[in-house]
């Protein structure tokens, strides 16, 4: 992804490779779709797919962070081909994001607790987890696959409707598997509002009234490539899980920490 990235993979997985506790986010042993969107929405770009596809998977699941997932896709663009879609399922213990050639599209995955029959999310839906647990746990683990060009992603967390934080990200193509660890830091720190490019392979943190609280987790949210802003992509997600932080990324947190007290002073200027 980045070098930062990849200097906190490898430190991660000699600590998890050592038996370090981990939760599961989703594993994504539980199939699900697929679902594809042949419907062209330009406007489908705000904080939920609202003209897409997809639906629930729910019940005693214990791969999945409480219980259920809802999955959802839409075509933004086709390119002016009718028959180019948008496509987003699990099945095979991974989840596939895949867009036409010359068609651009989101996929959205959200983790709040409820089988929604719409898009919607349930900001507090999730019952206030503790994705810390105790404060073991400090960052979250995402594999990537394959990727067969760079995307964008964003990762939004929810104490509820008006407490959140959004990082948006951006990945490099990756040919061969990657792992990205994303601090858990980084959505509750208030300095890091508003911050624009604050780190290598970060593009903006937003957040509400106030931040994340991850030890009170009302909903958490993946959007793939939300502004559809990339045509013709292949994309394998492998297992989402919470774990400890490595010290790489305890240097990171303080660094963006850093930049964000920078900005927040020549603002005040």
């Amino acid at each position: 992804m980045t070098a930062v990235f990849k200097i906190t993979s490898c430190v991660a997985a000699v600590l998890l490779s050592m038996g370090a506790h981990a939760d599961p986010v989703d594993l994504f042993g539980t199939p699900q779709g697929p679902f594809n969107d042949l419907t062209a929405n330009a406007a489908d770009t705000g904080s939920i797919i609202t003209s897409g596809v997809g639906g629930s998977v729910n019940g005693p699941l214990t791969d999945i962070l409480g219980g259920n997932r809802d999955l959802f896709v839409s075509l933004i663009d086709n390119g002016g081909v009718a028959t180019r879609d948008v496509q987003i399922g699990v099945a095979g213990g991974v989840l596939d994001f895949s867009v036409d050639t010359l068609a651009r599209g989101r996929g959205q995955i959200q983790w709040d607790g409820a089988a929604n029959t719409t898009e919607s999310i349930d900001f507090t839906g999730l019952g206030g987890i503790d994705l810390t647990n105790g404060g073991t746990l400090g960052a979250f683990e995402l594999g990537i696959l394959f990727s067969d060009g760079g995307f964008n992603f964003e990762v939004t967390a929810y104490t509820d409707a008006t407490n959140f934080t959004s990082i948006s990200f951006v990945s490099t193509a990756h040919p061969v598997p990657a792992t990205t660890f994303i601090p858990f830091a980084a959505f509750m720190n208030p300095f890091l509002c508003g911050s624009v490019n604050p780190a290598p392979g970060v593009l903006s943190i937003t957040c509400g009234t106030g931040t994340a609280d991850l030890t009170n987790l009302g909903a958490l949210v993946v959007d793939l490539d939300r502004t559809g802003g990339t045509t013709s992509i292949d994309l394998t997600l492998d297992q989402v899980r919470a774990v400890p932080e490595p010290g790489a990324l305890a240097l990171i947190g303080v660094g963006l920490l850093a930049v964000g007290i920078v900005g927040r002073r020549r603002k005040q200027v």
